[in-house]
């Protein structure tokens, strides 16, 4: 019992500052300090200079012609179980097209830009950049694409047709893939970078976590929670409790390393994006939904965590 007790609190000692943040964010925003224009602004900062130069930056020193290729498999693979599963089982159960599409958009995608990279610097300092490359690359990648998918197919416009092109070119224009590429292109050629420049390009890095945070708390909404209670903590559970449970236990069976499944582990555990309620609202799906698989997601994460870092600790993965 002390043991189970330790490796909780270890647990709950790596994730408190992160919520604590989080929880910053929340009540400066609920007591007015923070209003929708800071929000709207920093968001912009965020997504369009800070995250895109931390990428760029860790992408630029890392070892990029040795990136597993079983990792990637997993990762993918992963991704798609978690999606085909979760549409199947709840097709028969929600008829409503537009509900459907927010609750398998938000059951399948984790917050791991916002949420996982700062728990895996708290985790390993400097996350494996090789790693993180592949679940940047990759798994946000299919990410997008099968968020595309789902919600266009249960859209409530008369277009349901798949355009392949827009698809491509929405993800060409993202700016994190923008930044991957430009990474690995200086990485490749070893293009160096003026000391002054690289140091104010870290400066600007540095503002992606906290911010990050701050944010996430700031757009949190606990309003109306109740209505479609089943649908909101079915959705929380699967992207916080089952897709682990679900999918550690296959990367342990294929051999991944320690460090491998604990970078795995906080991808597969992360609350749901934030880019879920953009997405539904801007491809006609039930975005109050979204909201509110998102906020519980958050609620049950606090908890779901630290269990679960404990019990890696426990098995020597952490």
């Amino acid at each position: 019992m002390e043991d189970i007790m330790t490796n909780f609190l270890l647990g709950l000692n790596i994730i408190f500052p992160i919520f604590f943040v989080i929880l910053v964010g929340y009540l400066a925003k609920r007591k007015g300090y923070l209003d929708e224009h800071f929000v709207s602004t920093s968001t912009w900062i965020v997504f369009y200079v800070a995250l895109p130069l931390k990428l760029f930056t860790d992408i630029r020193s890392a070892h990029i012609e040795s990136l597993p290729t079983r990792y990637v498999a997993y990762i993918l693979l992963g991704i798609l179980l978690i999606f085909f599963i979760t549409w199947i089982a709840a097709r028969p159960f929600i008829p409503d097209r537009k509900k459907l599409s927010a609750f398998v958009h938000c059951s399948f995608r984790s917050n791991f830009v916002y949420v996982g990279y700062p728990i895996l610097e708290s985790l390993y300092g400097t996350p494996s950049p090789e790693h993180m490359i592949i679940i940047t690359v990759f798994g946000l990648t299919l990410y997008n694409i099968l968020a595309i998918v789902i919600l266009t197919l249960y859209s409530e416009s008369g277009d349901k047709k798949i355009h392949p092109g827009r698809i491509i070119l929405k993800i060409l224009k993202n700016p994190m893939i923008i930044a991957i590429l430009i990474g690995v292109l200086f990485n490749i050629l070893e293009i160096p970078v003026y000391v002054g420049l690289d140091k104010g390009i870290g400066l600007l890095a540095a503002l992606c976590t906290p911010l990050s945070l701050l944010l996430i708390g700031a757009s949190l909404s606990f309003a109306s929670v109740t209505k479609d209670i089943g649908l909101v903590l079915t959705s929380a559970t699967i992207r916080t409790i089952l897709t682990p449970l679900i999918l550690i236990p296959i990367g342990m069976a294929m051999g991944l390393s320690a460090v491998e499944l604990g970078i795995a582990y906080v991808f597969w555990a992360t609350p749901c994006a934030i880019n879920c309620f953009i997405y539904t609202r801007e491809m006609g799906g039930d975005y109050e939904l979204a909201s509110k698989i998102i906020t519980t997601s958050f609620l049950f994460a606090i908890v779901t965590y630290p269990v679960g870092i404990g019990v890696l600790h426990a098995l020597q993965i952490l």
